[in-house]
């Protein structure tokens, strides 16, 4: 039987660049989007250039925390939780991909360097443990990833 921890670092796995029982990973979806929409404000003010910067957002925000950073805060629906972001050219779609890749290995890393009894612990600064917020980082990207999935849809490279 693998432990909780494991199974969390398996699933952040499954679910980025695996193949998860639900459909397509991260990346798959991620990478079969075409550039030339990724600004397209659809159903509102979020484009899959915003949806995909909040989600790495949230992902710095959970490698702060593992690092022991206690002042490292997102509030709640403003600039570094939903920030403006307009994609230029191929490159820079590239890039801010990349930059999602970055904190998967990062968290994955600090994982890796961890015990079980991490999840036991509280979040520095926060009144919740690290066993409430890790299983969540795979959600919160799958949650996204359906809203990137809608407003890509009819216009994705498969």
């Amino acid at each position: 039987m693998i432990g909780k921890l494991e199974y969390i670092i398996n699933d952040l796995k499954t679910c980025f660049d695996g193949k998860p029982w639900y459909g397509d990973s991260v990346m798959k979806k991620l990478n079969a989007v075409d550039w030339h929409m990724v600004n397209d404000e659809i159903y509102g003010d979020k484009s899959i250039a915003v949806l995909l910067q909040h989600i790495i957002n949230w992902r710095i925000f959970v490698i702060k925390k593992l690092q022991g950073d206690t002042q490292y805060d997102i509030i709640i629906d403003e600039l570094n939780d939903w920030g403006k972001v307009t994609i230029q050219n191929e490159q820079e779609w590239e890039l801010l991909k990349q930059r999602i890749r970055q904190t998967q290995n990062e968290i994955l890393d600090l994982l890796a360097n961890s015990s079980e009894d991490l999840l036991d612990k509280n979040v520095p600064g926060k009144k919740y443990s690290f066993g409430a917020i890790l299983p969540s980082i795979a959600q919160h990207d799958i949650y996204h990833l359906g809203q990137i999935a809608l407003l890509a849809s009819g216009r994705i490279n498969t």
